[in-house]
């Protein structure tokens, strides 16, 4: 990021089966001052497939008043898939705001217990949730036709998924 004032926004969505392998790495330099950066990685892991997750924020000595947070959400659908997150912060400058994290964890089973309590099969209730933890990901694509491309994968890589498609898409 290298004009004062600059912004960088990097997000991704994975969605592994099987025994796929995926690995993301990211770096985001800060270079000049005032500069912000949103990083927002979210994955759904099935099966034996496993990712990993290596991003990296830079803030340099001249980057003063940077604003930088990274994130990576994983959602474990089987007790055999697994994610290796490794966010990372190197800060060189005194005046920042910076933050990273990861999660990892399953399907919320309260939620599922309440989609089902109003009539919503199984399969379908597990989904909607695994659509909605990936609809922050899918927000950000700001151009409709590459964003639907996209929401259509989801939709064809989830089981059932004939029963979402109209629902989903909000049409």
């Amino acid at each position: 990021v290298e004009g004062s004032g600059a912004h960088a926004g990097i997000n991704g969505a994975y969605l592994m089966r099987g025994s796929e392998h995926c690995d993301n790495t990211t770096m985001i330099e800060h270079l000049a001052p005032n500069t912000t950066c949103r990083e927002i990685f979210k994955g759904v892991l099935d099966d034996e497939s496993r990712a990993v997750f290596q991003g990296r924020i830079v803030v340099n000595k001249e980057a003063q008043g940077t604003d930088g947070h990274q994130l990576c959400k994983t959602l474990l659908l089987s007790t055999g898939a697994e994610i290796d997150a490794k966010p990372e912060l190197e800060i060189y400058a005194d005046d920042v705001k910076c933050s990273h994290g990861a999660t990892t964890g399953q399907i919320d089973e309260t939620a599922l217990f309440y989609l089902r309590s109003r009539g919503i099969p199984e399969a379908l209730a597990r989904n909607l949730l695994v659509q909605s933890f990936l609809g922050e990901a899918l927000e950000e694509i700001a151009q409709d036709n590459i964003r639907d491309a996209f929401t259509d994968k989801v939709l064809h890589w989830l089981p059932a998924a004939c029963f979402l498609s109209e629902e989903w898409r909000g049409k």
